[in-house]
C-alpha cells in the first residue's frame, strides 16, 4: 500500500507540474581538446584552433514541441510560435528565441551548450566535415531542399521531421540531427576566433546545424551563423547540456 500511495502521489505531482517528467535522454562527451574551425568553409569558421574541454553531456535530439509544452504549462517557458507546416509532439521545437531556449535548459536543470562544446560533439576529435564523415550524404540527414530546390531537394520534404528520423547520421558522440533538421541555438555570443571580438551585433547569438530548409551553407560542423538573441523562426530550435 505504502508504494502504491507513493505511486498515486507521484501522479497527481507530474499532473499539477510540480515534478518534471523525465528528461530526454543525453550523451556522454568526455574531456580532452579537439581542433575547432576550419580552413576551407566561410570566413567565420578560421583559423582552426585547438580547443581543450572539460567533459560534459548533451541531448540525444533535439528539444521536441511535447517537451516544450511541458514547460510552458508550467509556467516556466513562454509558448513557442506555431506554424502549421511545423505542427507535431515529437517534432523539434522551432519558433523560439535565445531567451526561450535558454528559460527551458534551465527548467530541466541544464543549460544551452556552449558553441565549442557542441562543435565537438559534432565532429569528435577527427576533425570530420559531417557528424558522420566527410562526404555529403542526403539519406544522413534532414536538409539541402529550399522551396524545392538544392542538393538534397529529390530526397528530403523541405520541412522538419521528427527527430532522431536519420539515425545513421548519428555524430561520434551519439548525438542525432546535428546536421539538419533545425538550426541550433548556442550559449554563445558572437565572436571571432581570432581576437575574441563581436563578428557582428553584439546582441547576436551563434546557431549551429543548419536546417532542413537553408539555403545559407551545407550543415558541416563547423558552420556558423548568428541572429539576434530575440529572433524566431521556423527552422531554429536547440538541444540542452549539462
Amino acid at each position: 500500500m505504502p508504494l502504491m500511495r507513493a505511486g498515486i502521489l507521484l501522479f497527481t505531482l507530474l499532473l499539477a507540474g510540480l515534478v518534471r517528467a523525465e528528461p530526454a535522454p543525453m550523451v556522454e562527451v568526455p574531456a580532452g581538446s579537439f581542433v575547432q574551425g576550419s580552413r576551407d568553409g566561410e570566413p567565420d569558421e578560421g583559423p582552426p584552433r585547438r580547443v581543450k574541454l572539460d567533459a560534459f553531456r548533451i541531448d540525444r535530439y533535439e528539444v521536441t514541441q511535447a517537451e516544450y509544452a511541458a514547460c510552458v504549462k508550467a509556467g516556466h517557458c513562454t509558448a513557442a510560435r506555431r506554424y502549421p507546416e511545423c505542427v507535431g509532439d515529437r517534432l523539434p521545437v522551432v519558433g523560439v528565441s535565445w531567451d526561450d531556449a535558454a528559460a527551458y535548459c534551465a527548467w530541466r536543470g541544464k543549460r544551452l551548450p556552449g558553441e565549442a562544446e557542441w562543435e565537438r560533439a559534432a565532429r569528435g576529435t577527427d576533425g570530420r566535415r559531417f557528424p558522420w564523415g566527410d562526404e555529403l550524404d542526403c539519406k544522413r540527414a534532414n536538409f539541402g531542399n529550399f522551396i524545392g530546390a538544392g542538393p538534397c531537394s529529390g530526397q528530403n520534404p523541405g520541412r522538419v521531421l521528427p527527430v532522431g528520423s536519420r539515425p545513421a547520421g548519428a555524430s561520434p558522440s551519439g548525438a542525432l540531427d546535428m546536421a539538419g533538421n533545425v538550426w541550433e541555438w548556442t550559449a554563445d555570443r558572437y565572436l571571432r576566433y581570432a581576437d575574441g571580438k563581436p563578428a557582428g551585433p553584439t546582441d547576436h547569438r551563434v546557431v549551429r546545424g543548419g536546417s532542413c530548409c537553408s539555403y545559407f551553407a551545407l550543415p558541416t560542423t563547423t558552420n556558423r551563423l548568428s541572429f539576434p538573441a530575440s529572433y524566431r523562426d521556423r527552422d531554429i530550435g536547440f538541444r540542452c547540456a549539462r
